[in-house]
């Protein structure tokens, strides 16, 4: 049976065993062979640094390009248990949802692509925004997903988990893709790679694409992503450099509150302010290596990334019946950083390694405005930031025995911010922190197809620079947790991860509606439980499915707990896939999350949706493929994100004394559309 789905990593001992131990703990890799990929077989065979718990996994390129994608950030719902929404416009960062986590647009869930973190501290719409929109899934060649807080190469934001995406450095052939739907979608993607004379390999690819959506106000969003990869040397001593660039306009239609739809009858599609949106950019340069060095193995990698946002939002709508509460956000930065990991040393039975990650944000403007038709009337909120932060890193892996292994490790983190008010003379403040957070794995190899894991460990994420800086707000917030998991191969084409765990986090960023931001609220804690199933009958026919349950609660002292708004706690996907039955092919993709509590006492609650989406393909030539893609294949009528708070429409009357109605928020789930595209290979 050869890997060609989403697998539990012990399902994918044959792939990591292309690279070194040490390229899961610094998530830089050398290049699988294409061919090599396609005729791997499955092992079970645990090896010295290999799996270290039952929430690990590896996705391939053969997986994402098996499922139907309407939006790049989708390709993270290959992650078990992760849900991806949008609610306001194709050009925002997504809205993410991870073991009991509404993890807003990324807080607590680090991500990373060829090395370069896409999570932005001190951020002007919310900590760790996580944009990945200028991905291009046909040039993803692996991801690597790790849940939970145990693993020292984690750093920052890696609470309910952490991703690593990898991009191809070759294709088998050059591509041009062009894509057609519904409601003004259109999109061309042309890719294509190279060997040079001297072994060396060169790809690159623009993607571009238009979208205006089923809304009343037409997003009209354009969208331009490039890359361009030169990749030298071999498996021993080589690297790759990535340029990347990527550009988006469009605009957004805000949530809307019920009592719009219900008592004033107006469509779910409407706009109550056709100014919102934004503009979006995003410029890197960077470097992986890995070498020899004195017979260790050394791996660095080196990025520069310009970024810029400019968003304008108005979840509120008319608490100001004067001004309105539209508003603009902005950030511009230059971010530097690298890291390096070595293996100290290798043995018989113990591998040493240490690593270090050194990152550095000049954000140069970043700041909140009242906007009125996108000209601003008011700054309210303006700051320069220097930001930097440091880790270290040290682990051991240990074979005690044929079926024991351990893996152990801590991480020192230290971060320090210079905060300069721009509306205030340009005061400044600093602050700084540190954590030290320590790792442990067991690993027990129960039966020669089955392996049983604990996990314990701690992290955290940085709070915004700004709230520690001048508001005495703590710079580092702990997490702490453990797992409890199962992997095993039942039969030849069967395959189970189960896993048990917990997590605490000393303090929850919840959402601020008016404000369209996080806050930081109380202690919080969750535990649940995950299964993932992998199941190949026929050899044409691959079957998986996700299950997740967790339990959400915030932790006041003295009070009693409460449920934590926007945390979804019911999670269950279905995937199937039909391959190698002549010259077509198909998936469908079932997506459920259940009711969740929209505020502390659990007495108002958003509804459960579910949505299945299904492809097919057909290979006319040999060089030529017609696709369909049909997204929300039932029409379901739900909701991507609701939220529970204030708002106030133009000319509407409330209470004495207050500001607002407290309403249910919504964005819709887009209706069902087709989408038609053409591949020609050559």
């Amino acid at each position: 049976m050869t890997i060609n789905q989403r697998t539990p990593l012990f399902m994918a001992v044959a792939l990591a065993s292309l690279w070194s131990s040490s390229s899961y703990a610094a998530g830089i890799n050398s290049s699988v062979d294409e061919a090599q990929l396609s005729n791997l077989t499955v092992s079970s065979q645990a090896q010295v640094g290999n799996a270290v718990s039952a929430s690990m996994g590896t996705v391939v390129a053969e997986q994402i390009e098996q499922r139907p994608i309407s939006r790049a950030g989708e390709v993270l719902e290959t992650v078990p248990g992760l849900i991806v929404t949008q609610h306001s416009g194709e050009g925002k960062a997504n809205q993410y949802f991870l073991r009991g986590f509404n993890l807003d647009h990324g807080t607590d869930f680090a991500t990373f692509i060829d090395g370069m973190p896409v999570n932005m501290r001190t951020h002007g719409h919310g900590q760790g925004y996580t944009d990945i929109n200028f991905l291009i899934p046909e040039l993803v060649e692996s991801l690597d997903y790790k849940k939970g807080p145990y693993y020292a190469s984690e750093g920052d934001f890696a609470n309910a988990g952490a991703v690593r995406i990898h991009t191809r450095q070759r294709l088998n052939k050059n591509l041009l893709k062009i894509g057609l739907g519904e409601y003004g979608y259109q999109r061309v993607l042309v890719a294509g790679s190279s060997e040079l004379n001297n072994g060396d390999e060169l790809v690159a690819a623009l993607d571009t694409s238009r979208y205006d959506g089923p809304w009343e106000v037409e997003q009209e969003q354009e969208k331009y992503s490039g890359l361009i990869k030169y990749s030298f040397g071999n498996s021993i001593n080589g690297g790759a450099i990535t340029a990347m660039a990527y550009q988006n306009d469009w605009t957004a239609t805000e949530q809307l509150p019920e009592r719009y739809i219900n008592e004033l009858n107006g469509d779910r599609f409407d706009s109550l302010d056709d100014d919102t949106g934004g503009k979006t950019h995003r410029r890197s340069l960077s470097y992986e290596g890995w070498n020899d060095f004195g017979g260790r193995e050394l791996k660095t990698n080196a990025y520069l990334i310009d970024y810029g946002l400019t968003l304008y939002n108005n979840f509120t709508y008319a608490i100001d019946q004067d001004n309105g509460d539209e508003f603009r956000q902005h950030d511009e930065r230059k971010i530097l950083g690298g890291s390096a990991l070595l293996d100290l040393y290798n043995g018989e039975k113990t591998q040493w390694q240490a690593g270090m990650d050194l990152r550095h944000d000049r954000i140069s403007d970043v700041g909140l405005s009242g906007s009125q038709n996108r000209d601003i009337y008011e700054r309210r909120v303006r700051h320069r930031v220097e930001e930097t932060g440091f880790g270290l890193f040290v682990q051991n892996n240990h074979q005690w025995s044929s079926k024991l292994r351990t893996q152990i490790g801590a991480r020192f983190d230290y971060i320090s911010a210079i905060v300069k008010n721009r509306l205030e003379n340009n005061d400044s403040s600093g602050e700084s922190d540190t954590q030290v957070s320590p790792k442990f794995s067991l690993i027990y190899q129960l039966a020669a197809q089955t392996q049983v894991f604990a996990n314990y460990g701690q992290g955290y994420h940085s709070n915004d620079a700004r709230g520690f800086a001048e508001q005495d707000a703590t710079p580092l917030v702990q997490s702490e947790g453990a797992d409890l998991g199962l992997q095993t191969q039942l039969t030849n084409d069967l395959q189970l991860a189960v896993s048990l765990w917990w997590l605490t986090l000393d303090s929850e960023l919840l959402f601020v509606g008016d404000e369209g931001s996080t806050e930081a609220s109380d202690k919080s804690e969750r535990r649940g439980v995950e299964a993932s199933v992998f199941w190949q009958p026929q050899p044409w026919l691959i079957l998986d499915s996700d299950l997740a349950f967790s339990r959400a609660r915030l932790k006041p002292k003295g009070e009693k707990e409460q449920h934590i708004p926007g945390a979804i706690e019911q999670v269950f996907s279905l995937g199937m896939t039909i391959d190698g039955l002549g010259d077509w092919n198909a998936g469908l993709r079932l997506r459920h999350f259940g009711k969740f509590a929209l505020n502390e006492d659990n007495s108002r609650k958003a509804d459960a949706v579910t949505l299945l989406n299904a492809q097919a393909n057909y290979q006319v030539t040999p060089a030529v493929q017609l696709g369909l893609e049909l997204i929300n294949l039932t029409d379901e009528e739900g909701n991507d994100i609701t939220y529970l708070y204030e708002s106030r429409l133009p000319g509407e009357d409330v209470p004495a004394g207050a500001e607002g109605i407290e309403d249910e928020h919504f964005h819709p789930v887009e209706p069902r559309m087709v989408r038609a595209n053409l591949t020609y290979e050559f």
